[in-house]
């Protein structure tokens, strides 16, 4: 019997489909047996080289101590588990830095970052560390992570350092950002750059004359040195706060480095303020105005540097000079020479008095510092009157003007001791040794006699101790008829008033000598018109002063501090106040 074999009739195209999908399937079940091998191969491999890598080699010493440090700023712990992780970071970049093999400067560039960022943020612990710690003692302190053992140091006594008891905080710099356009004063180099806070009260105590509310600013920058006699000792650690106004080079191992510093940081810290609103309240409101009122002292007395003090104006604070302070800090020998005090005051109160107020804050400065290099005062605007103020001998020149026909009756009944003769007869101060006048109304301003100055008068309310102080003589004299027994508060003149080209206070002073070398920078809108210039609210002629030493004129509106050529001016007087005519090398 044959073999039958059965023929199925399926068409053509569907033997052609089936033989693609075999194909098919067989390549893929290829292609996935590849496929699983390469991943079992690749894995084998991987798994090696890690338990290799684990186990022989590691990575290089500065590598992992950057993995540590960021991890010890990303993570919150213990202040002393962090100092003594911060310390190790340290110790390892300080090798590489001092390392003789490390010249070049890419060579140093990561060693030096890493230890910049670890000595400022184990300076920035000592607040933390300090509570219950004996500064005198050291402080023992352990790496879990790599068992090493430390005894850190912080007293020292060596000129140009600061003890770290001194501080109550400690700020790191680089958490302190300059507004866009702000200039900045940084010296690159070796050290942790930071601002020390010292509060010579409680926070929340006021402050006592001078002191800023916060407590002085000053920069500092941390250098952590290591030494260590015997591998089973300890490694004993000295962290160093430095003023870096006062050196400029620091030694790591046997290499000398130029000492890093940031100079605007403590400008930057006393935080931002809106300008125009605080100045509008403390305007207004001057019995409640915002801030320190008086002299301050932002960084504490300095007897080796001149006093620079800056007097803003009208509708305005100290807030105003940031900028200026900024710019003029990056010039060395303005740092080497020169520190920044402000005067605040509520600007609508008479300038005559707020004059009285700076001229009993500079007495009590000289009193208690003894000041013996002299005294430069900046004012802005209506601050430029204020200034004024200081370095002339009134006389009985402002008395008389003031109250006419009146004067000798008041005189002979009002006090020595009342502030409204105070705030008008007076010496000049001999300590002031230049005054620099910007934008200043010294013959007024028409703008505050129409109804934007009516509006502003309106709105301001003096301070009621000015009406409590007023003597009965005077407002017996000078109150209308019928009027009631309580003093009219139109007896006192605010600064708007005072500020008017009709001003009798203006007229008199205009009278008088300015007993101080005295420069002038006005703005013209940038016309180039002067004599018959204005700068929108004060005109050449108000500004004007003749027996100036030299006269600027800036192409701006009534803010020409807003200028560089404004503050390269007032760089150029200060500079020339201690005889250097030529710009120095920065």
């Amino acid at each position: 019997m044959g073999i039958v074999r059965t023929t199925h009739n399926y068409p053509r195209r569907m033997l052609s489909f089936r033989s693609c999908i075999g194909r098919w399937i067989l390549r893929a079940s290829k292609f996935g047996r590849r496929l699983i091998k390469f991943t079992l191969v690749s894995y084998l491999t991987v798994f090696a080289g890690c338990s290799i890598t684990s186990k022989g080699t590691q990575p290089p010493p500065l590598l992992r101590a950057e993995d540590q440090l960021a991890r010890t700023e990303k993570i919150r712990s213990d202040p002393q588990e962090r100092a003594a992780e911060l310390l190790s970071v340290a110790r390892i970049a300080a090798g590489e830095i001092s390392d003789p093999v490390a010249t070049t400067k890419t060579k140093e560039d990561a060693p030096i970052r890493i230890y910049n960022r670890a000595a400022a943020d184990l300076a920035a612990e000592v607040p933390q560390l300090a509570r219950g710690l004996n500064f005198l003692q050291p402080l023992t302190l352990q790496n879990r992570l790599t068992g090493e053992i430390y005894r850190i140091h912080f007293s020292s006594s060596e000129r140009g350092e600061y003890a770290a008891s001194y501080f109550q905080n400690l700020i790191d710099a680089q958490n302190l950002k300059a507004r866009r356009h702000e200039p900045v004063a940084v010296r690159g180099g070796v050290g942790g750059t930071l601002v020390g806070v010292h509060r010579s009260v409680p926070l929340g105590s006021p402050p006592p004359a001078f002191e800023p509310a916060g407590g002085y600013r000053v920069p500092v920058t941390s250098i952590i040195e290591f030494t260590r006699r015997r591998p089973t000792e300890p490694i004993d650690a000295r962290l160093r706060l430095i003023d870096p106004r006062l050196r400029d080079a620091v030694k790591i191992g046997n290499k000398r480095f130029r000492l890093a510093a940031n100079f605007s940081a403590p400008v930057l810290a006393f935080g931002r303020v809106n300008e125009l609103w605080r100045g509008f309240i403390n305007m207004i409101r001057g019995e409640n105005m915002r801030g320190t009122p008086g002299l301050v002292l932002p960084e504490g007395y300095d007897p080796d540097h001149v006093p620079v003090i800056f007097v803003h104006g009208l509708l305005s604070s100290p807030f105003i000079w940031r900028n200026t302070a900024l710019a003029l800090l990056q010039d060395p020998e303005i740092r080497r020479r020169y520190q920044f005090w402000v005067f605040s005051y509520p600007t609508g109160n008479p300038f005559s008095y707020s004059a009285l107020r700076l001229r009993e804050d500079l007495a009590l400065a000289q009193e208690r510092f003894g000041i013996k290099r002299g005294i430069v005062l900046i004012g802005y605007s209506m601050g430029g009157v204020v200034c004024q103020m200081q370095v002339t001998n009134s006389g009985r020149t402002i008395w008389n003007e003031s109250f006419g026909s009146r004067a000798q009756e008041l005189y002979s009944q009002i006090p020595n001791d009342s502030w409204v003769k105070r705030s008008l007869i007076f010496q000049a101060d001999p300590a002031v040794s230049r005054v620099i006048f910007v934008a200043t109304p010294h013959r007024g301003s028409s703008l505050v006699e129409g109804w934007i100055g009516a509006v502003t008068i309106w709105l301001i309310r003096l301070p009621s101790n000015l009406f409590d102080e007023i003597p009965e003589a005077m407002a017996r004299v000078l109150k209308p008829r019928n009027q009631r027994a309580e003093v009219p508060r139109s007896l006192l003149p605010t600064s708007i008033e005072e500020l008017s080209s009709r001003s009798p206070l203006l007229r008199a002073l205009d009278q008088l000598p300015i007993r101080a070398p005295h420069h002038s920078i006005i703005g013209d809108r940038g016309r180039g018109d002067s004599p018959n210039s204005s700068d929108g609210i004060v005109p050449y002629s108000s500004s004007h002063l003749a027996s100036a030493e030299s006269e600027e004129i800036v192409p701006t509106g009534h803010q020409p501090l807003v200028d560089p050529r404004a503050v390269e001016e007032i760089r150029r007087i200060l500079l020339l106040n201690f005889g250097i005519r030529e710009k120095p090398n920065r």
